[in-house]
Order: C-alpha cells, then structure tokens, then sequence
C-alpha cells in the first residue's frame, strides 16, 4: 500500500471518530466508525518503513484502532440487549401504571 492510502484511511478514521464523538443528526455515527476501522485498520497494520518515529505513531495508532474496534463493538452490542430488555419491560410496566 502506499503512503497516499495510508494517509487516506487516516483521515478517514479521523473524521468518523469526530462525527463519532460529535454526532449531528448521525444515528449511524457507531456503526459507521467501526466500519471505517474495520476498512483503515488494516492499512495501518502494513509496514512503511518511511521513518522509524512515524512506524512507531503508526504500530501505537494500529493498537488503538484494534482496541476500539473490539470495545465499541461490545458497547454496541450491550446497548443493543440494553434496547431490547428495555423494550421488553415497558408494556408491562405500561400496563401497571395505567392501572394506578
């Protein structure tokens, strides 16, 4: 891969954790970053070789993007369950209250 598409995934992986972090009427704003690291995560894994400090920011950059990738996949999926238990209670709960 060259420099070009390293520097591509990079940026990519910079404006979805910003749109991440920031959402503005992004729903998709989790999946789509965990998309884009799944894409550029692989580009950051290839040696370069351009200068021994930037492999190093590189091989770091890598370890975070594999960290946030397993983490905001299991925050997605316990928020998924944490979704469907709570839709699970709410017509119970519904009932008892109109019930009061």
């Amino acid at each position: 891969m060259e420099v070009d598409g390293l520097v591509t995934a990079l940026e990519r992986i910079e404006h979805a954790a910003r749109d991440f972090m920031h959402p503005v009427h992004k729903a998709d704003a989790p999946s789509a970053l965990l998309d884009v690291l799944a894409d550029c995560g692989r580009a950051l894994g290839q040696p370069y070789a351009i200068d021994p400090g930037l492999d190093d920011a590189r091989n770091e950059a890598s370890r975070h993007c594999a960290a946030v990738q397993e983490n905001l996949s299991a925050v997605m999926e316990e928020i998924r369950q944490l979704h469907m238990t709570v839709s699970g209670l709410l017509p119970s709960l519904v009932r008892i209250a109109d019930r009061e």
